[in-house]
């Protein structure tokens, strides 16, 4: 291990026999210069004292730094959920060694980020994220009472109600062998129907919910929040990845992700789609096809198509290209072309011309989909667990950047909304809790698929958890909403609003859908 400060923290995790793997978790949020910093002159003593009188003022440069990069309310939500995990790992210190090193961690790890080139905010949110989650994995370590129930155990124990024809709710409540979880569950069964929502603007979502006449519902995908870098026609909120609804596309396929799919009258299924899964239609008729391998079909335009996941720049060379975001083309031409945040740049054929900026595109996938709904990453297949984040284009700078540029490895407990399905096509869908310590501290995506899988399933897929993960069941929120990191027994007072929503409806005739 390096000099300096962290040096100091193995000298005392020598002197009081803590266990070596704890050392390691502080070499996440890492920069190599600044660990190689020359202060081995402060013993461990020394860091503690001056983390502790640092906290407040902490919080208070988290909170100016970022309201740079993001709007003020959430970096007061950053800063505010800083000076949670910090208490936390205080009221730890007393009776274990390993808080005490975490939380000079944490605080020289946030320090760290700031003082590297911005942006900041979503990576001093994944780090409080990742100091939680160890936090809590110790407090409840110490924890004898009451016994643990293996989560695999709790799953397949789930007692079900039935809430509508083929909607069946269960909720796990309660210690497992890694901590408190609190888990609700839908089970629908196959023949039931799911649609596809925007609902940023829709006001309190159990009463629209019920307004719609569904049995149950969740909320949705990924949509752009923290980024720091949303250019119009993008906003904040817009969603990410492929959305159909009612069998419109409201967002193309930009990156290749996987998502829940269900066809006019089909089964429901899990598919990974792109944008070699569609045509780019522009206002003069011509028809653009991504490829990568393979030839287009008649009447198409081979193009090639690049997102942020792949470049942040596409060199045209001799030919042309165009930028689009949703069905607007907002940039063409020859030369260096900016690939948007959240949509395509596109390298025309030789001699193609560009269409006007401005002007409106069209999106048509080669299955017709009643309803899509993309999440991320695929947890399992074929039974087996997967998590490949680069095969569905979390890298480089594509939204969310908390999975492109994850720097755990899946070690965050964190709200998790997943689904999956079993061989006979039951459709399950988890809203799992998280950042509340006593109840329920959260799940990693490899736990999330071994969730599902002890319910049965064979293959699964991540959707968008966090703040926003919602279950609405029989016209009512169960879970524990709050964006807050949470000591006690209730959810915090805020809450995020949901900007995309599966609605669930009964395979019942008459059973609403449009």
């Amino acid at each position: 291990m390096p000099g300096g400060w962290l040096a100091a923290c193995g000298r005392f995790a020598e002197e009081t026999g803590l266990d070596p793997a704890v050392l390691s978790l502080l070499r996440a949020y890492g920069d190599p210069e600044r660990d190689g910093a020359d202060d081995t002159g402060h013993g461990f003593a020394d860091l503690e004292a001056a983390a502790l009188a640092d906290a407040a003022a902490q919080g208070d440069r988290v909170r100016d730094r970022l309201s740079a990069e993001v709007d003020p309310d959430q970096a007061a939500l950053f800063a505010r959920r800083l000076g949670a995990v910090c208490a936390l790992l205080e009221g730890l210190a007393a009776q274990s060694a390993a808080a005490r090193v975490l939380r000079v961690g944490l605080w020289r790890r946030v320090d760290d980020i700031l003082a590297a080139p911005g942006p900041w905010a979503l990576r001093v949110r994944a780090c409080v994220d990742f100091y939680f989650s160890h936090a809590a994995l110790l407090r409840h370590a110490r924890t004898a009472e009451p016994v643990p129930v293996p989560l695999a155990r709790r799953a397949a124990e789930a007692v079900w109600e039935a809430v509508a024809p083929g909607v069946d709710h269960a909720r796990l409540d309660g210690p497992t062998e890694q901590g408190p979880v609190h888990i609700n569950l839908l089970r629908v069964a196959p023949g039931a129907r799911l649609e596809a929502a925007e609902t940023a603007r829709v006001g309190e979502l159990a009463a629209w919910v019920r307004s719609r006449g569904a049995a149950a519902a969740t909320s949705g995908g990924f949509f752009l929040y923290s980024e720091a870098d949303i250019q119009p026609p993008s906003r904040r909120r817009d969603p990410v990845g492929v959305l159909v609804v009612a069998g419109e596309v409201r967002v193309p396929p930009v990156f290749r992700r996987s998502a829940l799919v269900q066809a006019p009258g089909g089964p429901v299924r899990i598919a990974q789609l792109g944008p070699e899964q569609a045509v780019l239609v522009l206002d003069d008729g011509r028809r653009l096809r991504p490829v990568r391998d393979g030839s287009p079909g008649a009447g198409e335009l081979p193009v090639r198509a690049v997102n942020r996941a792949e470049a942040e720049h596409l060199d045209t060379g001799a030919a042309a290209g165009l930028a689009v975001v949703g069905s607007r083309v907002v940039a063409a031409g020859q030369g260096r072309l900016a690939v948007p945040l959240n949509g395509l740049a596109l390298l025309l054929p030789p001699g193609e011309p560009t269409p006007p900026v401005g002007s409106e595109v069209r999106w048509v996938l080669d299955t017709p989909l009643h309803t899509a709904m993309a999440g991320g990453p695929r947890l399992l297949r074929g039974g087996e667990v997967e998590l490949d984040l680069l095969r569905e284009d979390f890298a480089g700078s594509a939204p969310p950047v908390t999975f492109s540029r994850d720097e755990t490895f899946d070690q965050n407990l964190l709200p998790r909304l997943v689904a999956g399905l079993d061989p006979a096509g039951t459709l399950f869908l988890a809203a799992i809790d998280g950042r509340n310590l006593d109840r329920a501290p959260g799940l990693t995506l490899r736990r999330a698929a071994g969730l599902l899988a002890a319910l049965g399933c064979t293959e699964a897929l991540n959707l968008d958890g966090g703040s926003s993960k919602r279950m609405v069941v029989d016209g009512a929120v169960v879970d524990l909403a709050s964006t807050e990191v949470v000591s006690g027994t209730t959810g915090g007072a805020r809450v995020r609003p949901v900007n995309t929503a599966l609605l669930v409806y009964s395979g019942e005739p008459g059973a609403r859908a449009t």
